[in-house]
């Protein structure tokens, strides 16, 4: 399985998706009706006035399920900004994309200071019991498992889905999917956080290499900072942790990367899980 990580527009997504997926939920023909009041982007339009032409009153039942993954894949999965004539695509920003057990992996690292990432079985078993009921505080590991915070007034299993996953219990303020986003706030804090949080994962290196110090600390935390363009040579942390931990260092530091650009430019983060192109209504 493969994780997609994009920056999104924070402002488009809340005051113009979200409110849509809301209301289509049972009310799909208004719903398109509203976007369409919205929207400069002529592609969008063509999909939402082709999807009105065939819809019957409703939720999303009554709707021709290819035209609207589409329309949804552009919503939320595209930069828009405000124009003149309404909300128009800037373009598809490049994200990050990556095996989703190595990434989820990687980020409880940094977001779970008990993570038993030293003990592969042991690291394996929290991870299949998040993907099976994701952690709400658990930061940008919580995004890469689905959940949704802050709750939305829709389930987004429902919207689409890829593999199959989800949950929505509003009694609890708790829904997950294969897709989620997280808002330019709380991206802003992941990145403020993530100095703190490398610097504990080195601290949890260093009493597992039972080692006075780490020689190239400052050169690994330069790197996840952004501040130097390539991570250290032959560096020992996660030594003997199998075949790809050398990798993890470069892989820390391109996803770091990702949070800290959507963080400078105000972004929201939006995740998706995948297996390919399929995706389900």
């Amino acid at each position: 399985m493969e994780i997609v990580l994009r920056p999104i527009h924070d402002r488009f997504f809340q005051e113009v998706v979200l409110p849509f997926l809301a209301r289509a939920m049972g009310d799909a023909p208004g719903a398109l009706e509203g976007l369409l009041g919205v929207l400069g982007d002529e592609q969008a339009r063509v999909l939402c006035e082709r999807l009105l032409s065939s819809a019957t009153p409703g939720g999303l039942s009554g709707l021709e399920q290819e035209l609207w993954v589409e329309l949804v894949d552009r919503l939320v999965f595209l930069q828009w900004h405000e124009g003149a004539p309404g909300w128009e695509i800037e373009g598809q920003r490049a994200g990050y994309a990556g095996d989703w057990d190595e990434a989820l992996h990687l980020a409880l690292m940094v977001e779970l200071a008990d993570y038993p990432y030293g003990n592969a079985r042991e690291a394996r078993a929290v991870r299949d019991a998040i993907r099976l009921k994701p952690r709400e505080d658990l930061g940008s590991a919580s995004l890469m498992a689905g959940v949704w915070a802050p709750f939305p007034q829709f389930p987004p299993d429902q919207v689409f889905y890829t593999q199959g996953r989800g949950e929505y219990v509003p009694r609890q303020g708790f829904a997950f999917a294969d897709w989620a986003w997280r808002p330019a706030s709380a991206v802003a804090q992941w990145n403020a956080s993530l100095p703190h949080k490398m610097e504990r994962l080195l601290t949890r290196e260093l009493e597992r290499l039972k080692l006075p110090s780490l020689p190239e600390r400052d050169e690994l935390l330069a790197w996840w900072a952004g501040k130097a363009a390539q991570p250290p040579p032959l560096a020992v942390v996660f030594s003997g942790l199998g075949p790809r931990a050398p990798d993890w260092i470069r892989e820390l530091g391109v996803i770091s990367g990702h949070v800290r650009e959507a963080a400078n430019e105000q972004a929201a983060l939006v995740s998706l899980v995948t297996k390919g192109a399929d995706v389900h209504l």
